[in-house]
């Protein structure tokens, strides 16, 4: 199942060209993997943000325990020639909210070098992963 999110609310800060953001899953194994720098992080915003919707009933999402959850999500990255951003797949994590959120903060992550191709190879697909941890006591 895929769902669209709307660029404009996602990708405000992002320069002119849209980016398409959708949720999907299968097995991304065979796309390259990128990787991730230290000191490049999700977004606390962002985190803080889902962790509410959790508290207040809003969202129930993958990997969540009661009021905690661990979230891994795996996500994928279409460049174009040029170097920039085309399209971002995530996986789906059950709460639209969450999902939107959480796509804007990769989106940034990446645009910000937190994940860095491998090889020559600097269009096309690439996959990556993050993860975090809530626990709301």
């Amino acid at each position: 199942m895929k769902h669209l999110f709307a660029a404009c609310l996602l990708f405000a800060a992002a320069p002119a060209a849209a980016q398409t953001v959708e949720t999907a899953s299968g097995d991304w194994s065979a796309i390259p993997q990128m990787q991730r720098q230290s000191g490049f992080n999700i977004e606390p915003e962002a985190v803080a943000a889902i962790s509410d919707a959790m508290e207040r009933g809003q969202c129930v999402i993958a990997g969540q325990h009661r009021r905690s959850a661990d979230v891994n999500m795996p996500f994928l990255v279409q460049f174009n020639a040029s170097g920039g951003i085309d399209r971002l797949v995530i996986q789906p994590l059950g709460c639209p909210r969450a999902e939107g959120l959480l796509a804007g903060a990769v989106l940034r992550l990446v645009q910000r070098g937190g994940f860095t191709r491998a090889g020559q190879r600097r269009q096309g697909w690439f996959r990556g992963e993050v993860g975090f941890t809530i626990s709301n006591g």
